[in-house]
């Protein structure tokens, strides 16, 4: 699937009824399980655009779609499917623009699904600790480096971390913004213990800490890496804002990760949204819903 051209890609899920069928068997890869009671026997309703599956002991009516980045999205299953695929090819990518004109709809819904499911890949990448050899150095995103020891308010310092086997060859990325930008050109020890708490597995793991930006390169066997990523966000989308850069940090290293496995990209991706929980456009974002009555009180009171 992942050799495919995006035509062939089309051709082969050239409908709803295709695209519900490969749907069903991501969401329930051992067959349907009633989310209310667990029995395995369902009736199909077809009466809607996408198809019911009711259980037979219970009765209750489970959605294709509920519990999965597509739940509640107005998006025909095509489209979604073409913008999986696209996000699952290598660089350069696609970003909302393109996708927008080949599946044919707004701007802001095409950032949207982007946005989701990237949030699907931050999840896979949650649930997945460095183990064993470890190799953890700093990077930084944004305004060239410089020789000056303060910090430049476009310069986002991260840590890359990355598992190693035996032939120190890396097998799994992480590259994680520090939660709070330094002051100084240096990693304070708070950051690396946080690091090491969140993603690295406590027991069995061996981990080495390169954090001086003075030593060679060659030495951080994740750099090269993160060269690539930053290249690949310059390229593709022009350069991101800190809101929104983890997001695409997490895509990049989902990516790789999976070349690194040597894992089928569209299918292992396609099968983690039809199990992550949808986000809305104002988690997304990060803003608050606008209160409607509170705006009109605020008008009222203004008026």
């Amino acid at each position: 699937m992942d050799q495919l051209s995006l035509d062939q890609f089309q051709d082969r899920f050239h409908s709803e009824e295709v695209c519900a069928d490969y749907l069903f068997q991501m969401k329930w890869p051992n067959g349907f399980v009633c989310p209310k009671c667990s029995h395995r026997h369902f009736y199909r309703i077809t009466t809607r655009r996408l198809p019911l599956y009711e259980c037979a002991e219970c009765h209750h009516q489970a959605s294709l779609t509920v519990d999965t980045i597509m739940e509640g999205s107005r998006t025909t299953l095509q489209k979604w499917f073409t913008a999986i695929f696209l996000s699952s090819r290598p660089a350069p990518g696609i970003n909302a623009v393109q996708l927008k004109e080949i599946i044919q709809v707004t701007y802001k819904t095409s950032w949207l699904i982007l946005h989701k499911i990237r949030r699907a890949m931050s999840t896979s990448d949650a649930s997945h600790l460095l183990s064993g050899m470890v190799q953890v150095h700093d990077a930084c995103y944004g305004h060239p480096y410089n020789i000056y020891h303060q910090t430049h308010p476009k310069e986002h310092f991260l840590l890359v971390g990355t598992s190693l086997n035996e032939q120190k060859q890396p097998t799994y990325i992480k590259m994680k913004l520090l939660m709070e930008s330094p002051r100084e050109k240096f990693i304070p020890t708070a950051e690396k213990k946080s690091f090491a708490e969140r993603y690295i597995e406590a027991e069995n793991s061996e981990v080495e800490y390169i954090t001086q930006r003075l030593k060679p390169r060659r030495l951080k066997m994740g750099y090269p890496y993160f060269k690539r990523a930053s290249q690949w966000i310059n390229d593709t989308f022009h350069g991101i804002g800190v809101r929104h850069l983890q997001a695409y940090l997490d895509e990049f290293c989902y990516r790789i990760n999976q070349a690194l496995e040597q894992a089928p990209i569209f299918q292992g991706l396609i099968q983690l949204c039809a199990t992550t929980k949808k986000a809305n456009y104002w988690k997304i974002t990060g803003r608050r819903r606008k209160n409607k009555k509170s705006n009109l009180m605020q008008c009222v009171t203004q008026n």
